[in-house]
């Protein structure tokens, strides 16, 4: 059986949470932000170790939270806690391009670090923008986690989005139940995610 830590001392990580902000009751995105902050607190945040950004996404996405923006966890979490809902749709291809070409940009993410993406959605159906970004993500070798909340996201593509990655829960309440867990999946070690095996030569032309 497998043990989860509550604390990680490893450094060169770049963590980013990718938040549904899409309509829900305040004490339901509380609970959201209440699992971002101990996450984060579970770790040394500082520019030198472990560097932490939120993206909050609806119809849209914003990156509410730049990596190296805050550089204690004291800082960042009073961050978090002023976070708000945004209302309307839940969009995740919107919070996957953002992740990907502006909060782990190549002239942004450290080199060698690992990179780690945390999704907390309530509402997903998958669609080829979704795969399609995810997938470059994955070739970029961004290790991503998902965290669905209650049965109206689709576990399947979670699970498609995330490789398997990925836990449900079936309140907001459960989601602190969930701390280590994430913990663990970005402490695995201090280098990048694997990088997906070299696709095979082709076979020489037959003469």
């Amino acid at each position: 059986m497998r043990r989860y830590v509550s604390e990680c001392s490893q450094c060169n990580i770049e963590l980013a949470a990718l938040l549904d902000a899409s309509s829900k009751s305040n004490d339901d995105w509380r609970q959201i932000l209440n699992l971002v902050s101990n996450v984060a607190a579970s770790f040394q945040v500082n520019p030198s170790c472990v560097r932490v950004a939120v993206i909050r996404y609806a119809d849209s996405a914003q990156a509410s939270i730049s990596l190296g923006r805050y550089n204690d966890i004291n800082s960042f979490r009073q961050a978090v806690g002023d976070l708000t809902v945004i209302g309307g749709d839940s969009n995740l291809a919107t919070a996957l391009q953002v992740l990907n070409v502006q909060v782990f940009a190549t002239n942004v993410v450290r080199p060698g670090a690992r990179l780690v993406a945390v999704i907390v959605t309530n509402l997903l159906s998958c669609n080829n923008q979704i795969r399609s970004v995810a997938n470059n993500l994955r070739n970029r070798g961004v290790a991503m986690y998902g965290l669905a909340v209650t049965s109206q996201a689709d576990v399947n593509c979670l699970s498609e989005v995330t490789s398997r990655q990925y836990v449900q829960v079936s309140t907001y309440r459960d989601l602190n139940n969930q701390v280590s867990r994430v913990v663990s999946f970005a402490c695995v070690s201090t280098g990048p995610a694997p990088a997906p095996a070299p696709a095979p030569a082709p076979a020489p032309a037959c003469k």
